[in-house]
C-alpha cells in the first residue's frame, strides 16, 4: 500500500530500430517517457529532437476520418438502454489483437464508399432544400387558373403579376379602380403581402398604372415556368418524393455496411495508439544514427524490460538503468494498495498525486472518510438499497477497471452506512422501529462529544503522519518542534477545557497545564527557527502559536458529522409523517402515500450520499491533508492510450 518504487533509464538504441521499438514499449505498457530538451552542439556530440509533425498530420487526419465514420453509423447502431449497456460493457482485446484487426481493415476503401455515399446524400438533401424554397415562391401564386405561358402571349393584353405590401393594399386599389383599362386581381393574401395580377388592356394608361406602382411599393414578380402554377408545384413535389426516395435508398445502402462499425472503432483506437507513440517519438533526442531515450519504469518490472529489449535488439542496444533518487521531481507516481484502499484512489487523483519523496495518503484517509460518510448519512434503509443496487452491479455488470472502482467505492460507503444506520436506529428515518445506541434526535451531546472526539483522533492522526515523515527523512528534531510540541499544547488545552466541565483529578489537571506551557513555549521558540535574526525567530514563533486558533476551527468543522446526520434523519421522519397521514385516505391516498415515499426518500437518499461524498472530502482535504500533504506529483503515464470503445487488456 504505497508509491510504487521507480527505475530510471537512459536507453540508447539505433535510429533504424525506433518503430520496432516503439511498438514494442507500447506492448510492454509500463514505460514513462521523459520529454528530453534540445541539448545542441558541443565537442563531441550534437543531438537533436526528434521531428514528426508532417506524419502526425497525416495521422489526425486518418483520426478525424474515423471518428466521422463512427459517428455517422451511430444513429444506425442499435440504440441499447444505460442498463442493457452497462450489462453488455465494452469488449476486450488486448493490444496485439487491436492492432492486428485494424491493419486488416480496408479503412481507406470503406472510408471513400461511405464517404461517396454521404455526398450524394447531402446534395440531394440540397436540392431538396432548393425545392423547397421554390415551392414557397410559386406557393402563393397556386389559385392562377390559366397558364402563365397563354397570359403572356395575349396580344394588346399586358399581364404583370406582383406583390403590394397589404397596409397599401387599399390605396393602390383605389388608384387602379380610377383607370378605365386596367385592373387588379387579389390571388391570395398574407398579414403583410398581398400577391395580385394586374390587367394593362390599353397602353394610353400605362403612365397612370407606373405612377400607381411607383407609389403603392407594387413589386413585378416573373414565375419561372410556362405552365399552371399549381401544375408546377404538383411537378415539384414529385420531384421531392423522388429525391426522398433516393436518400432512403442511400441510407439503406451505409445501414447495410453497420458491421463495419465496430472495424472503424478499432481502426479508431488503433490510431490513437499510433498517434501515441508518434508522440512519444517527439520525447526523444538523437544524432545521425542514435536515439536516446528516457523514462522511468516500476522497479519490479526491470528484469521484463531488459528481457524485452534483448528480443527485440539482441545487443544493438546500451542502457543505464538504476532506482529513481527520492527527492527527483519527475519521477511519475503509480499508486498501488489493496481492494478495499485502491476504490477511493480517485479522491488522492482529484486532490493532487503524491510527490516521490512523500507517502500515499490513500490508505491513511481511507478508513476515516469510510467512517465519516457512514455517519453522515447514518441510515440502514438508504445503506441497504445502495449496497445491494452496487452489489448487483459489479456482478452483472461487464465494468471496464474506472467504473468498477467507482462502484466498489459507493458499494463500501453502503457497508459503512448500514452499520451505522443500526448505531442510529434508522431505517428510512423511522419507517421501521429499531432500537438505537445513540438516537441523534435526543442524544444531541453524545452526537457532539463522537464528533469532536472523532474529530481530534483524525487531527491527531495527521500530525502523527506529519512526525513520522520527518522521522523517516532523518529529521527527529523536526518531528519534536513541528508535532511534539503541538500534542502537548493541543492536549493541555483540551483536558483543562474538560476539566472546565467536570472533576478531573487534580493531578491530571496539573500535569496538562506544565504540558500546555511546555508545548506553547516550544512551538514560540522552534516555530521561526529557519528565520536568520532573533527578531525574525520570535516573531515567527509568536505567529506560529497564534495558529492554535485554528485548531479550534478544525474541532468545530467536525460537527458536520452530527449535523448532516441530523438533516437526512428529519427529513426521512417529516416525509414519513406525510406518508402516514395518506394512508388513511382510501385507495388514492395510499396509492399517493406510496408514490411520494419512493420519490422523496430516494431523492433524500441522493442528497444524502452527495452531501457524505463532499464533506468527507473536506475533512480530508482541508482538516487532514494540511497537516502533513502537498502533493503536486505527476501521474504515471503509460504507453497505451484510454480507450474510448473497448477495454485494452494486458497481453
Amino acid at each position: 500500500m504505497a508509491i510504487v518504487k521507480m527505475n530510471k533509464f537512459n536507453l540508447y538504441s539505433f535510429d533504424s530500430k525506433r518503430e520496432f521499438l516503439l511498438k514494442t514499449l507500447q506492448k510492454f505498457k509500463y514505460v514513462h517517457l521523459n520529454d528530453l530538451e534540445h541539448v545542441g552542439e558541443d565537442d563531441e556530440v550534437e543531438l537533436e529532437k526528434v521531428q514528426r509533425s508532417d506524419e502526425l498530420l497525416e495521422l489526425d487526419e486518418d483520426i478525424l476520418q474515423a471518428e466521422w465514420a463512427i459517428e455517422l453509423f451511430k444513429k444506425y447502431e442499435e440504440k441499447k438502454s444505460a442498463i442493457r449497456s452497462m450489462q453488455d460493457g465494452n469488449k476486450s482485446f488486448t493490444l496485439l489483437e487491436l492492432t492486428t484487426r485494424a491493419e486488416n481493415f480496408e479503412f481507406k476503401e470503406y472510408y471513400d464508399e461511405l464517404y461517396e455515399l454521404k455526398e450524394k446524400q447531402s446534395q440531394f438533401e440540397q436540392m431538396i432544400q432548393n425545392i423547397d424554397m421554390e415551392i414557397e415562391e410559386f406557393r402563393p401564386w397556386e389559385d392562377i387558373p390559366y397558364k402563365l405561358d397563354s397570359l403572356r402571349n395575349l396580344r394588346n393584353i399586358e399581364f404583370r403579376l406582383g406583390t403590394v405590401p397589404t397596409k397599401y393594399l387599399p390605396d393602390f386599389e383605389k388608384d387602379i379602380e380610377s383607370l378605365e383599362f386596367t385592373t387588379a386581381e387579389v390571388i391570395s393574401q398574407s398579414s403583410k403581402m398581398t400577391y395580385l395580377i394586374l390587367v394593362l388592356s390599353s397602353s394610353d394608361e400605362l403612365e397612370s398604372v407606373e405612377d400607381a406602382i411607383r407609389k403603392n411599393g407594387f413589386i413585378t414578380v416573373d414565375l419561372k415556368t410556362d405552365n399552371k402554377v399549381k401544375e408546377k408545384i404538383r411537378a415539384l413535389n414529385d420531384e421531392k418524393q423522388e429525391l426522398k426516395s433516393e436518400i432512403k435508398s442511400i441510407e439503406k445502402k451505409i445501414y447495410s455496411h453497420i458491421e463495419w462499425l465496430e472495424d472503424f472503432r478499432i481502426y479508431y483506437e488503433y490510431l490513437v495508439n499510433k498517434k501515441l507513440r508518434l508522440v512519444s517519438s517527439e520525447k526523444f533526442l538523437k544524432t545521425d544514427q542514435v536515439d536516446l531515450i528516457e523514462g522511468y519504469i516500476p522497479l519490479d518490472k526491470k528484469e521484463a524490460f531488459i528481457e524485452v529489449l534483448d528480443n527485440l535488439l539482441g545487443n544493438e542496444y546500451y542502457i543505464e538503468i538504476e532506482e529513481a533518487e527520492k527527492d527527483d521531481a519527475m519521477v511519475p507516481i503509480m499508486l498501488e494498495n489493496n481492494k478495499f484502499v485502491s476504490p477511493f484512489e480517485s479522491l488522492t487523483e482529484m486532490y493532487s498525486m503524491p510527490r516521490y519523496n512523500e507517502i500515499d495518503p490513500t490508505p491513511l484517509f481511507a478508513p476515516f472518510y469510510f467512517i465519516f460518510a457512514g455517519i453522515m448519512v447514518g441510515d440502514f434503509g438508504y445503506g441497504l438499497l445502495l449496497f445491494l443496487t452496487t452489489f448487483l452491479a459489479l456482478k452483472k455488470f461487464n465494468l471496464d477497471k474506472t467504473k468498477r472502482k467507482f462502484i466498489q467505492f459507493f458499494n463500501y460507503l453502503g457497508v459503512s452506512t448500514m452499520a451505522w444506520g443500526l448505531v442510529f436506529g434508522s431505517f428510512f428515518g423511522n419507517a421501521i422501529k429499531m432500537k438505537a445506541i445513540i438516537d441523534p434526535s435526543t442524544d444531541y451531546i453524545e452526537m457532539i462529544l463522537m464528533s469532536l472526539i472523532l474529530g481530534g483522533i483524525h487531527i491527531f492522526f495527521a500530525l502523527g503522519i506529519k512526525a513520522y515523515m520527518n522521522i523517516r527523512d532523518g529529521k527527529p528534531l523536526d518531528a519534536l518542534y513541528d508535532v511534539g510540541f503541538w500534542y502537548m499544547a493541543l492536549v493541555g488545552v483540551i483536558v483543562l477545557i474538560m476539566s472546565t466541565q467536570m472533576a478531573l483529578n487534580p493531578t491530571v489537571v496539573k500535569i496538562s497545564k506544565i504540558l500546555m506551557y511546555i508545548g506553547m513555549i516550544g512551538i514560540v521558540l522552534t516555530g521561526g527557527r529557519e528565520e536568520k535574526s532573533v527578531g525574525g525567530k520570535i516573531g515567527w514563533g509568536l505567529y506560529s502559536l497564534y495558529g492554535i486558533t485554528s485548531y479550534f476551527g478544525d474541532f468545530v468543522s467536525y460537527l458536520r458529522l452530527m449535523a448532516l446526520a441530523l438533516a437526512g434523519s428529519f427529513i426521512a421522519i417529516a416525509v414519513n409523517i406525510i406518508v402516514q397521514m395518506l394512508l388513511s385516505g382510501g385507495i388514492l391516498g395510499i396509492l399517493l402515500g406510496i408514490l411520494i415515499f419512493v420519490i422523496f426518500q430516494l431523492f433524500n437518499m441522493f442528497l444524502s450520499f452527495l452531501s457524505a461524498y463532499v464533506h468527507s472530502a473536506r475533512l480530508t482535504y482541508v482538516e487532514m491533508f494540511n497537516k502533513f500533504y502537498e502533493g503536486g506529483g505527476k501521474p504515471f503515464k503509460d504507453m497505451i492510450e484510454k480507450s474510448k470503445y473497448f477495454n485494452i487488456e494486458e497481453e
